[in-house]
Order: C-alpha cells, then structure tokens, then sequence
C-alpha cells in the first residue's frame, strides 16, 4: 500500500523566484501566499515590485484602473502579479501569534490619511495578482523554478524602488549559497555579459 504525500498548506509564506527562472513576470520577484490549497491552487502578491505612484494617486480616476476614494496618500501601490492587471487590491500585511497574515480591505475599510506611519507600513495596494491551478506551483517547485521561505519581519517591509527590490532579492540569494549568489549576479540577457 503506497502513502499518498500530503502536499503542505504555505499560506503565510514567501514564494521567491530563483535565478533559473527566466519568465519576465516573475524574475527576480519574491511574493507573498496569501493564499495556497494543494487542492484548488493558490494566489500570491509580487512585494519587491512597486508602482510609481501612490494610492491617492488613483483617486482621479485612471485610466487604466479602477480608482479608490478616501484617504491613501500614503499607501504603497505595487505591481501584484500578472493576472487582472488592471484590478486593485489594498490589503493588510501584519503579524499575528507569530506569523504573518493578509487580510484584503474593502473600500470602506482603507483607513484615513490620520494613521500614524507604523500602521501604514502593514497596508499595500496591488494591481493585479499572480494565481495558480492545483498542483501547479507544486510543479514548479520541483523544476527549481521557486524556492518557499518563512516571512521575517525585513522582508515585509515595504520597498520603495524597483532597485531596492531586486536588491532584497539579491540578498536572499546570497543567503542561500554561492552558486545562487553568483546566478543572481547574472544579467537577464547573457549576451551582454
């Protein structure tokens, strides 16, 4: 009689991409598993990919996306992943009993200009998501195309720079040995090495 392997629930975690993967929409990225079932798929949020523009930016409506109302001068808009791109999502970043949740806000819940600095830390705006099919992540673990990693306080921080992100990219890579720290240093077109 063969054990069928129970597949881990990684909701809460970091999916971050490793070198080998080449696919534009997610190179050099590190996401958060806001949600992940080995049986129906999973839906994360690229964090090392900011936008250049604020959430009050997009209370004039855009247009390309979706316009908020309400006081978000100083939430952080993000590039959130290839699917709905032109979709919004504000959400909640926080730690609870150790560990780290997202909670997406409505309208009515994203929170006034007044908020002092430390709670807006915790709020992100994304446009768009990245999404995956049953097994599919799965799949791509296995290839070596993303590694999973437990959330820290440092790597939940906002970023404010496309280089800043790639940056902390850069330096969990470093973490995880030479050959990756060396892949990491690779340009994306190698002819031009």
């Amino acid at each position: 009689m063969q054990l069928r392997q129970q597949t881990p629930n990684h909701t809460g975690s970091l999916l971050v991409a490793l070198p080998t993967l080449l696919d534009s929409n997610f190179r050099r990225t590190i996401l958060f598993l806001s949600h992940h079932d080995p049986e129906e798929g999973c839906v994360a949020f690229i964090m090392n990919r900011p936008r250049e523009f604020s959430l009050s930016d997009l209370a004039d409506p855009a247009p390309t996306l979706t316009p908020v109302s309400g006081g978000a001068d100083q939430i952080p808009v993000y590039e959130g992943g290839p699917v709905k791109r032109k979709s919004l999502i504000v959400a909640r970043i926080h730690w609870h009993e150790e560990r780290a949740v997202f909670r997406s806000l409505g309208e009515e819940e994203i929170p006034s200009p007044s908020l002092s600095g430390e709670d807006h830390e915790e709020l992100r705006a994304f446009t768009g998501y990245a999404g995956w099919s049953a097994g599919q992540l799965e799949r791509e673990i296995e290839e070596r195309s993303w590694i999973i990693l437990p959330p820290t306080v440092d790597l939940l921080l906002p970023v404010e720079t496309a280089e800043e992100g790639v940056a902390r990219w850069r330096a969990i890579m470093k973490k995880l040995g030479p050959w990756y720290h060396l892949m990491a240093q690779a340009p994306d077109e190698l002819g031009l090495n």
